[in-house]
This record gives C-alpha cells, structure tokens and sequence, in this order.
C-alpha cells in the first residue's frame, strides 16, 4: 500500500476522545507539564470544544490514529488552534502540516474570519511549520497558558469554490419552488416531438450532477484526469424519466445538487489547475469544468422557464 494514500484526516468521533487524550498529554508532559486546563479539556473535549461550536479532527496511517488538533470558540468570528500532537514514532512525515493545514479550511468553510493560537518559542520546528501556514506572530496576552510566550494569528480565507456553491445552492432552492408549480401533466408536454418536456430536462440535469460528481472527486486526486462522456440522449431514454413522478423528480434533482453544493468548498486551490478531460471535449481545468456546470444547468432551466419578450 502507497504510505502517502494511506494518510488520512479524521473527523471528531466520541470513540477517538482517548486518542485526544493520549497523544496530547504524552506531548505536552514530555516538553511542559500538564496545567488543569490541559486535564479538563483533554478529558471532556466535547464539553470543552464541540459543544461549544469547535471541531477535532485526527490524521491515522492504515488504522492507527498518529495525530490530532482542533480549534475552539473564542468569539464570533475568531477561533483558536489547540492542541496539536503527533505520535513522536510518526513524525518526520509532515502529519503535524497536514493537520495544521485542514483544521485551517475547516474553519474557513464555518465561515471564522481569523484563527490564532499560543506556543513556546522552545518549540522551533513547531514555529516554523506555523509561519509556512501563513501564521504571523502578534503581541500575547497574559493569563493564557504557562508555557506560553508567543500568539500567532493568520486571517482565514473563503474557500475558492465557497461563491459559486452559495450560487449553486441559490439557484437549485429558488428553482425547486417554481418547478413545483407545474403538474404532472404539464411537466410532461414536449412541445414538439423532437424536444424534450420539462421532465426529460429536468432528468438530463439530474445525470449531469450523477456524472459530474464523481469528475469533480476524481480530478482533485491527479494533474490530468480523462473522463468519459455520456450519450445524454440515450441516458435520457434509458431512465424514462416521462415516467417519474414529477414531484419526486424534483427532489431527486434538488438532493443531488445540494450533494455538490457541499463539495465544491472542499475543493482546494491546488487542485483546480488539474486538467479534466471528458469525453471528446478539449481540456480544461477542473476550475473551468465546476463553473461550467453551473452554467449548463442555468442553461437547461431557461428551456423549463423561457423568457418571453413582450413587444
């Protein structure tokens, strides 16, 4: 098995509160001692952090949890780095980066407008991972924690995607409740034999989220990703979407948009430079692919509701 695959970030779970526990009081008493702050917040994570809107997440290799971080409340738009631990037999592998690194989009996708922490400036590979994470050191209060001589903040930015997913959503919620005016009936005229009804449309969008989906995963993981088309007339045919109830149709529709309005945030900036090839289509970048498809379903649903000019 590929050890770099193998590398996965975890979300919090109450199952991994003694990997919480574990890997962050074996750091701290190796370099510090444990204050009664550390104790209660490693004992009782949830009431402490999750409860109180944070997250914990971990990093395992195959099925050993290695690592861990989270970040906790500390005002509207503000949240704080904590407790950061890597097994001391995993380090050198750049866990401690890719915790650092995920707990800031986690963040940034809640929407936080900053996120700081505390630290000791005895910990110099630690320093120095936090400033390539784009932290900048600011003046430290008193009263934080003992061992702590040093705040760093870094501002969070949106997620590229975050626009064109709020637009996405937008655009699928305020559809939902026009489509859901028209009857079956109506929903069912094709206005000549040739074209397709406002069911048939309304399924060829639902293949193209079934078929962007995957496309829009598989092109985060390599530079040039070659994907296959569809036959989108016969997929069409083959579903018979005249069948389907209307008002089911609908929300079939509706729930596979949502399904990528919550992926495109996840996305990261490297990976939108890959290049996605489908079908015979000339590349293009995964960028370019995930705000076409808002465009093309913008595109079908002014067939559904065309605009009629009065003259």
């Amino acid at each position: 098995m590929n050890a770099a695959n193998d590398i996965r970030i975890l979300s919090w779970h109450p199952d991994y509160q003694p990997h919480f526990e574990r890997l962050n009081k074996a750091w701290i008493s190796k370099f510090f001692r444990l204050e009664p702050v550390d104790i209660a917040v490693l004992e009782h994570p949830h009431e402490h952090i999750i409860a109180p809107g944070g997250d914990i997440i971990f990093v395992s290799i195959g099925n050993q949890v290695v690592g861990t971080v989270a970040y906790r409340l500390k005002s509207d738009d503000t949240v704080e780095m904590t407790k950061m631990a890597v097994d001391e037999s995993f380090q050198g592998r750049k866990l401690g980066w890719a915790l650092g690194k995920a707990i800031i989009e986690r963040a940034a996708e809640k929407g936080f407008a900053k996120m700081v922490l505390y630290s000791s400036r005895q910990l110099t590979p630690a320093i120095t991972m936090y400033h390539k994470l784009g932290f900048e050191e600011v003046e430290v209060e008193n009263g934080v924690y003992e061992r702590c001589d040093i705040k760093m903040e870094i501002s969070l930015r949106e997620p590229p995607l975050a626009a064109l997913s709020r637009a996405l959503k937008e655009e699928v919620l305020q559809t939902e409740l026009r489509l859901l005016q028209f009857t079956d009936e109506e929903a069912s005229a094709r206005p000549s034999p040739e074209k397709w009804s406002k069911k048939e449309i309304l399924g060829h969008l639902t293949d193209s989220a079934l078929n962007n989906y995957p496309r829009f995963i598989r092109a985060q993981q390599t530079a040039l990703l070659e994907a296959p088309g569809y036959d989108q007339d016969f997929w069409v045919e083959a579903r018979q979407y005249m069948r389907e109830d209307w008002r089911e149709l609908v929300q079939i529709w509706k729930s596979v948009n949502l399904h990528i309005v919550r992926l495109l945030p996840l996305i990261p900036a490297e990976a939108l430079g890959n290049v996605l090839v489908i079908g015979q289509n000339p590349p293009a970048t995964l960028e370019f692919w995930a705000n076409d498809y808002l465009r093309h379903l913008q595109h079908h649903l002014h067939q559904i509701f065309p605009v009629h000019a009065n003259y």
